[in-house]
């Protein structure tokens, strides 16, 4: 079966586009709804990650904190984190 060219080249270009996009991504997920000031003093820690196009979501098993998600880069600031790490140290010195 032969595939027309404009075709596959079209394809191709809107598939680069949505992996590109998917990348550029960011995803903010809290404890709790955040507010404005929240959201700016984030976008300001953060300035160099694309926030017109940020996703907030609540995720209560957070406990506390954020965890920002940037295509497959994930930043832990999150309390529930902080206890793994400290679970994870703990276990590693027995």
């Amino acid at each position: 079966m032969k595939i027309n060219p404009k075709l596959k080249k079209d394809l191709k270009s809107f598939l680069l586009a949505n992996i590109q996009k998917e990348q550029n991504r960011v995803l903010v997920m809290s404890a709790d709804t955040l507010g404005s000031d929240e959201k700016k003093v984030l976008s300001k820690k953060f300035s160099d990650l694309n926030w017109n196009e940020a996703d907030f979501q609540v995720d209560s098993s957070i406990i506390a904190g954020v965890i920002i998600k940037v295509g497959s880069k994930t930043i832990d600031l999150s309390l529930m984190g902080s206890l793994s790490k400290l679970s994870n140290t703990l276990y590693e010195i027995d």
